[in-house]
């Protein structure tokens, strides 16, 4: 009870370790208890890295550390002023990229997060520390004298995060060598949600999350298929009747336009929807995608039929033929830019929900909560998808 919580959480909190790892790092019973406190190989080497990192962490927080002679332990009380502390590994990490770029801008570019973000993490570290970290100068951010002796136990910390890191992602990447993450087909290069993926690669490489990431981007149905075959881990896509076998949560919703071409003599933003539609050639989704099941719905709910259908699995098919005067579709917020088209808002009750889907019998949880965070923190610098 050194910690002050219950067995119950600690166990726990092996557990998620060894899950990450996909190896025990305590030797247990059958009942799935442990018979005696002994670690495994795997588990004494963690323990030993892991203390060395805690000491490291130790020495930064606490100035009467640095410099003395290194236990072999941790007491009671190293525990409980690290816990207190506050101190997170993300702090480091963002301290010592400002460190490298010398600015805020040129770090957070580089840790592809906002830079009211990474200022955040850089304030919460100086109140954990005590003293200021940073001072501008007309050659970019410097160091403080007080910050200076703090890099060297940063990059130590790093080092050894590093290795702890590749510890727990090791036993796992025996059996997954990456995570096969399918994703819609984005409408354009320049749409909302190519702009999420592009920013989920350097995010989740800069990170350092393990497994690494593999991207593909297919239609809708494929990426059902794909995930009861097992082709792929997770997918990111718009199915309205999900599999029993799939997992899901839903990832965004979207308000749905439908737009037409600008140059379209015959048309007008004065014009109501049912008037438009009915004037109009109408390039329909492919079935099996939630935007098919909407615009299916919103036509049947308008009682209109468009005067010809063109159907197509590619979205960005859909848009440049709408930009072309060709033809009307219905398209989600963000799939389109509104200067290049006509849109008039549908309403609200058929708004697109886009959803992240796993196998329900996928084993690492971990991994889908971190791709999750990763999705919804570059989200919040590109809406919609």
């Amino acid at each position: 009870m050194e910690l002050n919580v219950s067995p119950t959480t600690i166990n726990h909190a092996v557990y998620a370790l060894e899950q990450s790892a996909g190896v025990p790092l305590l030797l247990r019973n059958a009942h799935g208890r442990e018979a005696v406190p002994v670690t495994t190989a795997y588990g004494e080497s963690f323990h030993r890295t892991s203390v060395l990192f805690l000491q490291s962490c130790l020495s930064l927080i606490s100035p009467a550390e640095r410099g003395g002679e290194v236990s072999a332990q941790l007491s009671e009380q190293d525990l409980h002023t690290i816990r207190q502390s506050g101190i997170t590994f993300r702090m480091i990490s963002y301290f010592l990229r400002v460190c490298d770029a010398g600015s805020i801008s040129a770090a957070a570019k580089g840790l592809a997060v906002t830079q009211p973000a990474l200022s955040r993490q850089i304030g919460k570290f100086e109140t954990v520390l005590g003293f200021q970290l940073f001072e501008r100068t007309h050659t970019g951010m410097q160091l403080t004298a007080a910050a200076r002796p703090l890099k060297d136990i940063c990059q130590t910390m790093a080092l050894l995060f590093d290795r702890l890191r590749r510890s727990l992602s090791l036993g796992y990447s025996r059996a997954v060598k990456d995570l096969k993450f399918a994703a819609m087909i984005p409408s354009s290069s320049k749409s909302a949600l190519a702009s999420l993926l592009a920013g989920l690669i350097p995010l989740w490489h800069n990170r350092a999350y393990q497994p690494s990431l593999s991207i593909t981007t297919i239609v809708v149905p494929a990426i059902v298929a794909g995930l009861l075959d097992k082709t792929y881990d997770v997918g990111l896509a718009d199915v309205i009747d999900v599999p029993a076998t799939l997992d899901f949560l839903d990832f965004e919703t979207s308000p749905i336009f439908l737009v037409f071409g600008k140059t379209d003599q015959k048309l007008s933003l004065d014009d109501h929807p049912e008037s438009i539609i009915a004037a109009s050639t109408m390039a329909l989704p492919s079935l099996g995608t939630g935007m098919r099941s909407l615009t299916d719905a919103y036509l049947e709910s308008a009682a209109v039929r468009p005067r010809a259908v063109l159907e197509t699995q590619s979205m960005s098919l859909m848009l440049r033929l709408v930009e072309d005067n060709i033809c009307c579709a219905i398209l989600p917020a963000g799939a389109f830019e509104y200067h290049n088209v006509f849109s008039k808002q549908l309403p609200r009750r058929f708004a697109r929900t886009t959803r992240l889907l796993w196998r329900r019998d996928y084993r690492n949880m971990d991994v889908i909560g971190r791709l999750t965070s990763a999705l919804q923190e570059v989200r919040s610098g590109s809406r919609c998808c």
